[in-house]
């Protein structure tokens, strides 16, 4: 019988390799995008249907692994991506290209759920905690390190795609060749939006707004950088600084927000988010010196906000809810992934490169307001009714289901 950790490996490596990829993809797409002049309205649509792509491929991919197993979907998802890839570089029409990217959104929530369904099956119980930690890092340590490789890479030509398209078709080995039986797909539950709003109003439109921000600003970056004159060696740093942040604050906030109101963590952090947008909207065009350290504390804030979100909503939730409620919070998650982009977009469009930062703070001040107007409108759960905070990625709704089971298999006594 083949040791359940080895398989937990493989499947975790293959997925370091997918995030490599996925964010390569990030940074390479809206910096091709604009050598080729594509308008920034355009680069938002490109990054708006790769949040299509992931709602839809949340929406079907279970019964498609339910029906060829993980190992032949894993195979042809990935197989699928890689040849994707490669057709960026053999297109130049940007209605194409928005084709392609909803594509490739698909495929990457199909391999993250194959692979994290994995996961969560070989796992056991006592030591799901560790494991679902140690494969967050490696996935955002892969998303801080694989962009900077594009520093000292030829944009123009085919190269940078056939890195990530080489990237995809890697992941493959250490999944297709682990030995271990697929485990059983089931269908995933969600919550209506209504059930939801009643049982944590702040966490359904914390996780829509955590979209509308998070979206534009991993996926806009790029953009700015070059709309304020930064050079190539400085604009493949903004993505990975932005994740750095993340990698670093987003545990001691989520620790942090065990010990009393999570609402006002998320209302905080947004305040930080706001505040930090106006600044270097303010500033315009700041040193680097200046500008990622404050790219840094705004990452670190904004792509924290989710994950406390999901957690608050955990706490008022009851046992049977917790895994719908989660795979709900994602799935609205992703909806304000598909309108922020073009959102962002057309306001840098509008007001420049800059305009990135101010549609970020327009976003995050009101909600802020909203969760303290909430606060006084409903008490607070007791420190010991909280459930503990897990970091999840929005990666597939697997991840939130093992997310959500670990995190009520702890709820405080």
């Amino acid at each position: 019988m083949m040791n359940p950790y080895l398989t937990v490996t493989a499947v975790i490596a293959g997925v370091t390799l997918l995030q490599a990829a996925s964010g390569l993809l990030l940074v390479l797409l809206p910096l091709r995008m604009s050598a080729e002049q594509f308008s920034v309205q355009m680069i938002g649509w490109v990054a708006a249907a790769h949040g299509a792509g992931f709602l839809l491929g949340c929406a079907v991919i279970g019964r498609f692994i339910a029906a060829v197993g993980h190992v032949r979907a894993f195979a042809a998802l990935a197989a699928t991506l890689a040849a994707v890839v490669l057709a960026f570089a053999a297109f130049r029409d940007p209605y194409a290209w928005i084709g392609l990217r909803l594509i490739g959104g698909a495929c990457f929530a199909g391999l993250f759920t194959v692979a994290e369904s994995w996961i969560a099956d070989r796992t056991p119980q006592l030591l799901r905690g560790r494991v679902l930690g140690f494969y967050t890092v490696c996935s955002k340590a892969s998303l801080v390190v694989a962009p900077l490789f594009l520093g000292s890479m030829d944009l123009v030509g085919p190269w940078a795609f056939m890195l990530v398209s080489a990237l995809c078709s890697l992941s493959l080995l250490p999944v297709t060749t682990t030995r271990a039986a697929s485990p059983t797909m089931t269908a995933f539950s969600t919550l209506g939006v209504r059930e939801l709003y009643r049982l944590a109003p702040v966490a359904l439109v914390g996780c829509l707004t955590v979209g509308l921000i998070n979206a534009p600003l991993l996926s806009l970056a790029p953009v700015y950088g070059e709309g304020v004159g930064l050079s190539l060696a400085h604009i493949v740093w903004l993505f990975p600084v932005l994740q750095l942040g993340s990698l670093v604050l987003q545990w001691p906030l989520g620790r942090w927000s065990d010990r009393g109101d999570r609402r006002r963590m998320i209302a905080g952090l947004n305040v930080v988010v706001a505040v930090v947008a106006l600044v270097l909207w303010g500033l315009g065009a700041p040193p680097v010196s200046v500008l990622m350290p404050l790219l840094f504390l705004l990452g670190g804030a904004a792509l924290s906000i989710y994950a406390i979100c999901v957690a608050h909503a955990g706490d008022h939730a009851r046992p049977e809810q917790m895994v719908p409620m989660v795979s709900s919070l994602l799935m609205v998650w992703g909806v304000g992934a598909v309108i922020g982009p073009a959102l962002a977009a057309a306001v840098m469009q509008w007001l420049g490169a800059e305009g990135l930062f101010l549609y970020l703070a327009a976003i995050a001040a009101p909600f802020a307001g909203y969760v303290r107007w909430c606060i006084t409108r409903r008490a607070a759960v007791p420190d010991e009714a909280h459930v503990h905070f897990v970091n999840l990625p929005a990666t597939s709704p697997v991840v939130a289901e093992f997310g959500a089971a670990e995190a009520l298999a702890e709820r405080k006594d």
